[in-house]
């Protein structure tokens, strides 16, 4: 059963790496925890965290801001860093451009980007891009939008996400937070280095797929993969190829099948 609850897994055999794992904006730890706990089960510690404004339920999303996400993201890496000698960040949407702006700035030892949010995904009946109209029109009149059904096409999965998830709304002050963030991290995308696998679907209904070739032109890494799922919305780690989702990590991540 899915929980929206931080946790740390920790393999006492090993002590040489670990893994850190990244939510996305507006959703919560629940959706890396499947994939944690396949991790962990083939013998890697993994930690999730819910970001600050993340952290608890509510009526509505409450405002956040990246630099709050990522100071958060920064001390759980810095803490695992003391007791282990590497460190892998797996990110999800939001999570990917702080994971993304960690490794510019820390050693990571491998980066795993999951439906990396770049852009949203936009629509013909939009006659500006989808940021513009979410910042500029929208934004002046209302502080945040309902949530539709999450994107899951994996019905049973979306109704566990969807009874444990916090929030039926999106804050549209922290979907600009996370605007400034993807900026910051598209400008140090050439000075990354760690290698990195990216997994995108071309169906995802939230974020612009271009966003995946984006990140995978302009990185800086020597090793680095992108691989196409084929019927995943965009929480792919919940969805229906979330077993082709896990062994993709896992090997990349040098785990046993």
């Amino acid at each position: 059963m899915l929980k929206n609850e931080p946790f740390l897994w920790e393999v006492e055999a090993t002590r040489d790496r670990a893994c850190l794992m990244l939510h996305g904006l507006g959703g919560g730890v629940y959706e890396m925890q499947l994939l944690g706990d396949y991790l962990y089960q083939r013998g890697l510690t993994v930690q999730g965290i819910n970001y600050p404004g993340h952290d608890r339920p509510s009526p509505k999303m409450p405002a956040s801001t990246w630099e709050q996400w990522y100071g958060h993201a920064l001390a759980t890496y810095q803490a695992l860093a003391q007791r282990y000698q590497a460190i892998s960040l797996v990110g999800f949407s939001t999570g990917c451009p702080l994971a993304l702006h960690l490794a510019a700035n820390y050693p990571v030892e491998r980066l795993v980007l999951l439906s990396p949010y770049f852009a949203i995904r936009c629509y013909w009946y939009l006659l500006v891009p989808p940021e513009v109209y979410l910042h500029s029109f929208l934004g002046k009149w209302i502080a945040d939008l309902p949530r539709l059904a999450l994107p899951i096409r994996d019905r049973a999965m979306r109704q566990q996400a969807e009874a444990i998830a916090f929030f039926q709304s999106f804050n549209l002050s922290a979907v600009r937070s996370a605007s400034e963030l993807i900026a910051l991290a598209k400008a140090e995308l050439p000075t990354i280095q760690s290698p990195t696998l990216i997994i995108q679907s071309p169906k995802d209904t939230v974020v612009d797929p271009s966003g995946a070739k984006l990140v995978y032109n302009t990185l800086g890494s020597a090793e680095k993969r992108l691989h196409w799922l084929r019927q995943s919305d965009h929480i792919i780690s919940l969805d229906v190829e979330r077993e082709e989702v896990f062994q993709e990590v896992g090997c990349f991540l040098g785990l046993p099948t």
